[in-house]
């Protein structure tokens, strides 16, 4: 869900604004994990 897939015409199979900006892979996994952390703080009653 990163990576450009060659299926799908060298295009990512999910865009995530937040993720565009950032420099470098381990910098959009950084950003993916804290995203996911604040998704769950918001679940949370």
């Amino acid at each position: 869900f990163l990576r450009p897939h060659a299926a799908l015409e060298k295009k990512v199979p999910v865009l995530i604004p937040e993720l565009d900006k950032l420099p470098n892979m381990p910098a959009k996994w950084t950003k993916l994990i804290s995203l996911s952390q604040e998704w769950l703080m918001d679940q949370t009653p």
